[in-house]
């Protein structure tokens, strides 16, 4: 049986404990820099995928959810529209919540439908 090199089982030790990535140095403490990360990763992969394909689809929803979370929704909108061009089912949902007035009509249409179901 082959001996496991110390990158190895440094992986290994991650995927059966993943607490550890935390504590090895990494401050968990801060998600605003997790957040910052993840958008500069994102960023590279609109910028690497042209913003188009699965990849790219996929990059956008997720910058568009993390601009949203940031009170961003103008930049959110931007990336779900594009995401959207491209056939995201997904991204066309979280454009009709960023509108006030579909919000709106989909509240009323929702309690029409539940009073129906009731009666």
């Amino acid at each position: 049986m082959e001996q496991l090199s110390e990158h190895d089982k440094s992986i290994l030790d991650i995927i059966f404990d993943p607490l550890q990535l935390m504590s090895s140095g990494q401050n968990s403490d801060e998600p605003e820099d997790e957040i910052t990360e993840a958008l500069k990763d994102l960023d590279q992969a609109v910028t690497l995928s042209s913003g188009r394909g699965k990849a790219g689809t996929k990059a956008l929803c997720q910058r568009g959810l993390l601009h949203r979370l940031e009170g961003r929704k103008d930049e959110a909108k931007r990336d779900f529209e594009i995401a959207a061009k491209n056939g995201s089912a997904f991204a066309r949902s979280q454009l009709v919540d960023l509108n006030p007035y579909a919000a709106m009509c989909n509240a009323m249409l929702k309690e029409i439908t539940s009073k129906s179901v009731q009666l």
